[in-house]
């Protein structure tokens, strides 16, 4: 009320003026950090208003992004704060590690969500917040996501991602996903077990060709092939390996959607780089 009703003066000196004795007025103009509120929460329903006013019928998936960001920080008594390997620089330092979460629908990406990974040591000291590893509070973020039940949604994510907890989360929503396999990691196909990363240059080299595929915002030429298999931990799976021309990686495209063609599960994966965009 303070602040709509500031005419001649500022609004925080308007503010200052109707809360006069509670702090000084510099502290007025920063009550949103200041105060305790779920972002978060109004977030998504902002989100869930931009879904409802995008929402066509043959519009396609809409896809759920997870990754975290690293932000290095220098103070060294706030909450949350540790030591972390920050990938950008190549450097330690301390710093808060963040889940983020967006959707992609149409063509536009939508901010959905952001929770801050706490240490145990970290959590303790938070009053009924359980330690999580990063792994869980993205599969806690997939179980929570209350999306409209008539939408297809697809779950993306990198190879960090790609264990049990987060795939058995998509399962019970009954939500498809794609993730990168990590070129170390085992791949059975009848009966014999390969690495995804010899395994993965040895297919390309016999079995791929070339076709268009439609990323995020651009055609490309990649070389894709595919093998359904087995793999620990996870079981029945199919896996596309996928080249793009003029590059010497190979990706190993992780799916439980044996029906999907290559082509469409190297598209849906290439829609993963508007979080690194929105980030």
């Amino acid at each position: 009320m303070a602040m709509t009703v500031a005419h001649s003066w500022t609004v925080v000196n308007r503010l200052a003026e109707w809360l006069r004795g509670s702090t000084h007025r510099t502290n007025h103009g920063e009550f949103l950090w200041r105060s305790v509120w779920d972002e978060s929460l109004v977030m998504q329903q902002v989100a869930l208003d931009m879904l409802r006013s995008l929402h066509c019928k043959n519009a396609g998936a809409c896809y759920l992004i997870l990754d975290e960001t690293q932000r290095l920080k220098r103070a060294r008594k706030m909450a949350g704060v540790g030591k972390l390997f920050h990938h950008a620089t190549g450097k330690y330092g301390t710093g808060h590690t963040i889940l983020k979460a967006c959707l992609h629908y149409r063509g536009v990406t939508i901010p959905w969500g952001t929770w801050l990974w706490l240490k145990p040591e970290d959590a303790k000291k938070q009053q009924d917040v359980p330690f999580l590893k990063l792994t869980q509070l993205a599969a806690l973020a997939i179980h929570n996501a209350d999306l409209p039940a008539n939408l297809q949604v697809i779950v993306l994510f990198d190879c960090y991602y790609l264990c049990p907890v987060v795939v058995d989360a998509c399962q019970c929503r009954g939500w498809h996903f794609v993730g990168v396999g990590k070129g170390k990691r085992n791949f059975t196909i009848d009966g014999r077990t390969h690495k995804l990363g010899t395994h993965g240059r040895n297919v390309l080299r016999r079995k791929a060709r070339r076709q268009r595929i439609t990323g995020l915002r651009t055609t490309r030429t990649y070389r894709p092939a595919s093998r359904t298999g087995w793999m620990k931990k996870l079981g029945e799976a199919k896996v596309v390996f996928s080249r793009r021309r003029g590059d010497r990686k190979v990706l190993a495209l992780v799916t439980e959607d044996r029906g999907a063609s290559m082509k469409k599960i190297v598209a849906d994966y290439l829609k993963r780089w508007a979080i690194e965009l929105l980030i």
